[in-house]
Parts: structure tokens; C-alpha cells; sequence
């Protein structure tokens, strides 16, 4: 994977996942450079296709120059133009249409993103949406994104931790105790250890990662 032998140096930008190339990844990617100043959007790095990306935005009408970046260059090129760590797809990629035949290319932009951030080299991982059947079709094993995260935190001895979701919105966020699992087994898996462990954790990081002194 080219982009990860690079020299070490300062960390700052967010590694971005271009999530399915053939999804709303790469719009929303385009979307938030292009709204940068005004928004207020923080340095990232794309991790993904750039010849898709490019594409995108022609298709969108979007002045969004593409720039190839690494980690320690993204920040300094993020004024002007889209930093990305190309991760070329097999297959040409059409707006729409998900095709197996890129899972690979996917599955890589996840796995070099937490790859990078548990480096130190890059924040935070952030990832667009994937198309869970596509990864499916190509022997994806993980229900979704959560669980495979969860499996690439996995510490030296391969113990992965438990993998806790939020959904969050200016006034309210929401943790699911049970996820990616068909509603029959709500009742078996839902146990009073999960939802303790899954407390435990939410308070933890509302109180570490988004600085609320007394989570409730």
C-alpha cells in the first residue's frame, strides 16, 4: 500500500474513507472540502480512488482539485485542494451501480485508515457508507463497519474490544446495547453484563473524547 511507508512526522489531518466509491462516499467527501472554510471542516485525507473521486466531481459540477497527499503533507495541501492516499479500485467504478469486483479496494481504505490514526500518523478515523451485501458477496465476515473495526483494535494478543455505537445529534445521543442483529435475538444477547460493559464505556469516552463531566 503506497502512502504508509512515508516519513513519519506531525499528526493532524482526519483519515477519511472513501467508503463505496460507487455510493455517496465520495459526494460527501467532495462536498465538505468544497464547504471547508465555511463550515469549518478540519483537514482530512481521503483514502480511495481518486480517479473515481475525480470523476465525481466532474459529474457534480464541482471545482475540487485533487492533490496526492500523505499524512504528514495532507494538512498543508487541505487549503488548496482534496489531499488523497489513492487506493485504486479493480474495477472502473459507475455512480450507483456497488460492484464486488472493488470490495477489496474498500476493505483496504478501512483497514489503512485505523492503520494510520493507531499509528499516530493521522487523528481519527472517519468513514463514508459502505454497501454491507457487496462486501458480503466477496467473503466480507463482519455484520458492518462497527465489528470490523472493532476486530483491526484488537490489542497484541488479538482480543478485539467490545465495539460501542453512537448516534449523535446537538441534543441527544443514542447507544444501542445490541447491533447488527435481526430482532429475534434481541432477547438472547441482550444480557445485564452487555449493558453494564456498554455504559461503562459510554460514560467513559462522553466524559474523556467529548468532555462532558457528569454523562447521565
Amino acid at each position: 500500500m503506497t502512502g504508509l511507508d512515508a516519513v513519519k512526522g506531525p499528526v493532524s489531518p482526519l483519515a477519511l474513507s472513501q467508503g463505496d466509491p460507487a455510493g455517496i462516499g465520495p459526494d460527501i467527501a467532495l462536498m465538505a472540502w468544497t464547504r471547508r472554510t465555511e463550515s469549518g471542516v478540519p483537514a482530512f485525507l481521503y483514502l480511495g480512488d481518486k480517479t473515481a473521486l475525480a470523476a465525481r466531481a466532474l459529474a457534480l459540477g464541482l471545482n475540487a482539485p485533487l492533490e496526492d497527499a500523505t499524512p504528514e503533507t495532507a494538512s498543508a495541501v487541505f487549503p488548496r485542494a482534496l489531499p488523497v492516499l489513492d487506493i485504486p479500485a479493480a474495477r472502473g467504478v459507475a455512480p450507483g451501480e456497488p460492484d464486488s469486483s472493488n470490495s477489496a479496494s474498500i476493505i483496504e481504505a478501512i483497514r489503512c485508515a485505523v492503520e494510520l490514526t493507531r499509528a499516530g500518523r493521522t487523528a481519527a478515523v472517519v468513514t463514508c457508507p459502505i454497501a454491507k451485501s457487496i462486501l458480503y458477496s466477496a467473503g466480507f465476515r463482519f455484520p458492518g463497519h462497527t465489528e470490523y473495526l472493532a476486530d483491526l483494535a484488537a490489542d497484541a494478543d488479538g482480543k478485539a474490544p467490545l465495539p460501542v455505537m453512537m448516534i449523535a445529534s446537538p441534543l441527544l445521543r443514542t447507544v444501542p446495547v445490541t447491533i447488527h442483529i435481526p430482532l429475534i435475538r434481541i432477547a438472547e444477547d441482550l444480557t445485564e453484563e452487555l449493558i453494564v460493559e456498554t455504559c461503562r464505556i459510554t460514560a467513559r469516552d462522553l466524559t474523556a473524547r467529548f468532555g462532558i463531566a457528569a454523562p447521565r
